[in-house]
């Protein structure tokens, strides 16, 4: 799209937004005076005029914080946050104004219909563009034409992205590189004639993806758009150790660039998700009293003590904690059999499959996010076990401790737990850290309640068999692990190892291997089957002494990570 196109898209854009205000206040004026018959102390002008006095600060706020950009990397959910909380600001602004001036027959009424409509209308307008946008970008109009330089990992990674999100607006005319990137593309030359590529190229903007063997070119690339008025824009070579959004600070004249600044290091944002866990956590404690009392005594009447089980998981800044369940397994007897169905089928009581299958026996863990130790919304917590082990094979996946650990989490109401693969939750995780949002927040509470009420349409096909870690195991956990690879935990030679040497599944958190889910599964938050005791590794956990007192994984021969249990 040329600059004049562009000029005057973005000056209706504004004016339209004008109208907007007022039209939030004539239908405001009409439901607290018409509808509502309250009393008119102020004419329709005063509040018309109104309007438009704080359309302007709506404006300049919008401008600064670049909504009348056209940006393709920004989450609509974003986009209505900042939407809001300007909304929410102006109006307030309004009414101090009003207050200060004396003016006390304003409508309070009025002011919070003003909020609602001007956030409605205004959200509903940016959400209608965007959709607008990008499906006239997938039909290749308006879009910006654009140069890749480099022939590498990171161009051929650029040219992918744009191959399979033809919404983001942009085409590729050609590469210029070592050699060609693809048969796809268009070959126009080397580093050396770029001069001459970029004398004929129509493109606007010029993107350099260079190998760090390239990088010395990369004065005279930049030399060259200068020279042809291009817009340049960089892959770093070192992209992949960079989260999205890297933050840039600046020490004396040197750009400084922070690769792991997250939203949630700002002190405004980690304030407002903390009072939203206490505030959700305090709330749904109370509404849920009830059920967690009544699966207390039925814990009590079917497993006795203790009530509720403990585990340590690793949670915010890599700190352990203790992670809370209501028990739904018996404690083993001296004579049951090592094999897992056996072992499941024997222990875990009807009562505590119930448990599971409503997620009631994940309540406790309310406890949790009041106590600071989890979050209402995060990457799920694992045993210290598997944080070691994944953190020496899964890139970034110690990133997520950068945030407190979640009930729920976009990966879980993704589908990505059971048997899925460790690095797309990780994927998803990071995208979570590195674009969180109260928003966001509360579409994967509202989803996550969604997927719970469709838990039982996908798990009445489900059955126990052999998994690929040669042992059978009773249902799927929440989390959904994958199953380490060969030698990271041995299996004795009766093929028949007990429950606390299996690195397989049952209280949330540890790989699990390709498998079925049991009709028993709990699970949290997603329509897939299942959780055995949240999708932890069952380990050693919940094997007790007669006298109540609780083993460690140590002394029942496992992998040495104690359990603890409270009455």
């Amino acid at each position: 799209m040329n600059k004049e196109n562009q000029l005057f898209l973005r000056l209706c854009v504004i004016l339209s937004d004008v109208v907007l205000f007022v039209l939030a206040m004539l239908l405001s004026y009409f439901f607290r005076f018409w509808v509502f018959q309250g009393e008119e102390s102020m004419p329709l002008m005063f509040y018309i005029r109104s309007a438009l006095l704080i359309s302007l600060l709506y404006l300049l706020l919008f401008s600064i914080l670049g909504l009348y950009e056209a940006r393709q990397n920004i989450l609509i959910l974003q986009i209505i946050q900042q939407v809001i909380l300007v909304s929410l600001g102006c109006t307030a602004v309004l009414a101090m104004f009003y207050f200060t001036s004396r003016r006390i027959d304003v409508s309070r009424v009025l002011l919070l219909f003003f909020f609602l409509f001007s956030s409605v209308f205004l959200s509903g307008k940016r959400a209608l563009y965007f959709r607008l946008r990008r499906t006239a970008y997938t039909r290749g109009l308006h879009v910006r034409p654009v140069l890749l330089v480099g022939s590498g990992p990171s161009a051929a990674e650029y040219y992918r992205t744009l191959a399979e999100m033809p919404w983001l607006g942009y085409q590729l005319l050609g590469t210029v590189g070592s050699k060609p990137l693809t048969a796809d593309v268009p070959y126009l030359g080397t580093l050396e004639t770029l001069d001459d590529v970029l004398r004929d190229t129509s493109a606007e903007e010029l993107v350099a993806a260079l190998d760090s063997d390239e990088f010395d070119a990369m004065a005279r690339i930049v030399n060259l758009t200068e020279k042809y008025g291009l817009k340049f824009s960089l892959i770093p070579y070192f992209a992949t150790y960079m989260i999205s959004r890297p933050y840039i600070d600046q020490v004396g004249s040197l750009p400084l660039v922070n690769l792991r600044r997250i939203p949630l290091d700002n002190m405004f944002n980690a304030f407002v998700k903390r009072s939203m866990d206490i505030a959700g956590s305090l709330l749904l404690i109370l509404l849920t009293s009830p059920l967690m009392l009544a699966a207390a005594l039925g814990t009590l009447m079917t497993l006795g003590r203790p009530i509720i089980f403990r585990q340590i998981r690793v949670g915010y800044q890599r700190k352990e904690f203790t992670m809370l369940k209501f028990r739904s397994m018996r404690e083993p007897k001296p004579g049951d059999q090592s094999g897992w169905s056996s072992f499941d089928k024997g222990r875990i009581t009807a009562f505590g499959s119930f448990l599971r299958k409503t997620s009631i026996d994940e309540l406790p863990q309310l406890f949790n996010v009041l106590r600071g130790e989890m979050s209402l919304v995060g990457p799920r917590p694992e045993l210290p076990k598997y944080v070691d082990e994944f953190r020496e094979t899964v890139p970034l996946y110690m990133l997520k401790h950068q945030v407190r650990p979640g009930m729920t989490g976009l990966a879980q109401i993704n589908g990505y737990r059971g048997d899925t693969s460790i690095e797309e939750r990780i994927r998803l995780d990071l995208r979570y850290i590195e674009t969180w949002s109260f928003l966001l927040d509360i579409k994967i509470l509202f989803l996550t309640v969604f997927h719970f009420m469709d838990i039982g349409e996908t798990k009445h096909h489900a059955e126990i068999k052999e998994n690929d870690c040669g042992n059978e195991e009773y249902g799927q956990p929440d989390d959904g692990d994958e199953c380490p690879q060969a030698g990271a935990d041995a299996v004795p030679e009766n093929g028949g190892a007990g429950p606390e040497e299996q690195p397989n599944a049952v209280e949330d958190g540890g790989p699990q291997p390709e498998r079925e889910s049991s009709p028993e599964d709990g699970d949290t938050g997603t329509g897939q089957a299942g959780t055995a005791e949240d999708g932890v590794p069952q380990t050693g956990q919940e094997i007790c002494s007669e006298d109540g007192d609780v083993e460690s994984e140590q002394a029942a021969g496992g992998n040495g990570n104690a359990e603890e249990a409270q009455p």
